[in-house]
């Protein structure tokens, strides 16, 4: 399971790379790979943040 997680984060992560850099990023080597599965993470775990975020906010007095 951990191994479709990855590999779905890292190519969300080449995605996006790919549309900043106009499509010469492919995210193949060591250091892209890690790379582009930060990036990938992050966009994936965003909305749950965002989500988190907004709970505390309205939650207040």
């Amino acid at each position: 399971m951990d191994f479709i997680l990855d590999l779905v984060v890292h190519r969300i992560g080449v995605y996006v790379l790919g549309l900043v850099s106009g499509g010469r990023f492919k995210g193949e080597s060591g250091f892209a790979w890690g790379r582009a599965v930060a990036v990938g993470g992050l966009i994936l775990l965003s909305p749950f943040a965002a989500f988190i975020t907004w709970l505390i906010y309205t939650s207040g007095p």
